[in-house]
């Protein structure tokens, strides 16, 4: 770390709905490190990964993920992080949040505050863990500048058409209802590992996937469509969202199981996915189960996959087909069955997997190529560094 000024450090927080995650870079957006927080067998872990150091194993005393900002300067002292006495300038958060006003970066000030808990109950996973982490951030780093970054803007290069709902024009526009999409940074983020290489076509489509999952279209860099819409509930079933459901059908459930809006509301970002039908929310958990012949577990996660598969053609045909499919986010980078049982269905695009170098990309740390080089289109796993994205666009702002 030395030769970079005490002002310059950038504290990157990224609150997902199953994770936290942080990174720590200098004034010119090198990474010092990054740490990982989730919940394994109930219990928080937290992993510690410096610049070419194996991850490190940190132990907690906390039990819950919303608690992982208060010990976060505690942590970063602690294991020589960050020096005693040195301050970090700037912060930078992902916020996702249904509005036209969230489609760019904001510096968070108490106006930008009110308009999230305005938009809380439209998106309360996401929105209620962003502003408790907001909320503890600014307790441990008093002194630094919080960024909120978009997690819509790379969406805003969708056409007209791909922004409405069949609804009233002027409705949509007075309430603010379109479809504006999500996981724009962790698809940012793969497009920019192409350019920097040299590997990016025309036509990719993106699959995040993950405990909240998407496929975007991406044509010629600049987002063209993606599956989720309003909220990040809209699109393909995830780990414990809906994913799309009709009005009809959420009103069908909200009446027969007697639940309020809010109740409706948790039921359907809380208690459904692969959790609802799988009684899992981990994907590991329920391919064990279906290799034991559970057929419930089976179901999940091929009501799963073909919900992905419905993206993936409807973004093949917004774009009259595709030159790179890239799978991102936890589960697309560290799932070979699940890519394996994805592509399968995709030789009619020229899409064919290699098993051999599928099975053999567990956490890759740089692109992978996983397709047959000599009859197929290329397939990639890409790890998805949103972290990087997101301190871009701190220095930026």
């Amino acid at each position: 770390m030395a030769g970079a000024s005490l002002d310059q450090f950038i504290l990157v927080a990224n609150p997902g709905s199953a994770s936290r995650k942080y990174g720590l870079y200098s004034g010119d957006l090198t990474l010092l490190a990054e740490l990982h927080f989730e919940i394994v067998d109930g219990k928080v872990s937290c992993s510690l990964h410096r610049p070419g150091e194996k991850n490190q194993s940190i132990a907690v005393d906390f039990d819950s993920l919303e608690d992982s900002a208060t010990h976060l300067s505690h942590i970063l002292e602690n294991n020589e992080i960050l020096p005693e006495g040195s301050a970090i300038a700037s912060i930078g958060l992902r916020i996702v949040a249904p509005s036209a006003y969230f489609m760019q970066d904001h510096v968070m000030t108490d106006e930008v505050v009110g308009k999230l808990r305005e938009l809380q109950h439209l998106a309360p996973l996401h929105i209620t863990s962003t502003l408790q982490e907001l909320a503890s951030l600014q307790a441990s780093f008093p002194d630094a500048k919080v960024v909120g970054v978009s997690d819509s803007a790379f969406h805003r290069t969708k056409p007209n058409y791909a922004w409405n709902y069949g609804i009233k024009l002027e409705d949509a526009d007075r309430l603010d209802v379109k479809r504006f999409g999500y996981h724009g940074i962790s698809v940012a983020s793969s497009i920019d590992t192409l350019w920097d290489s040299g590997k990016l076509p025309p036509k990719v489509i993106v699959c995040h996937l993950g405990s909240g999952s998407s496929v975007t279209g991406v044509f010629h860099g600049r987002s063209i469509d993606t599956s989720m819409g309003f909220t990040p509930n809209e699109g393909v079933i995830m780990a414990t969202r809906s994913g799309a459901i009709t009005p009809d059908a959420a009103y069908a459930l909200q009446q027969g199981l007697k639940l309020d809006e809010q109740g409706l509301e948790q039921y359907l970002n809380t208690e459904s996915g692969l959790l609802g039908i799988g009684g899992s929310n981990d994907i590991r958990e329920l391919i064990r189960r279906e290799a034991d012949g559970d057929h419930i577990a089976h179901l999940a996660l091929t009501t799963l996959i073909h919900s992905i598969h419905k993206s993936i053609g409807a973004m093949l045909v917004a774009m009259n087909g595709a030159d790179l499919i890239v799978f991102t986010g936890t589960v697309g980078e560290r799932s070979a069955v699940l890519r394996k049982r994805i592509v399968a269905h995709l030789g009619f695009a020229d899409f064919i997997l290699d098993g051999d170098k599928n099975d053999a990309c567990i956490e890759p740390e740089a692109i992978t190529t996983i397709s047959q080089s000599a009859r197929s289109r290329p397939i990639m796993v890409i790890p998805t560094n949103e972290s990087l994205e997101i301190a871009k666009h701190t220095k930026k702002l």
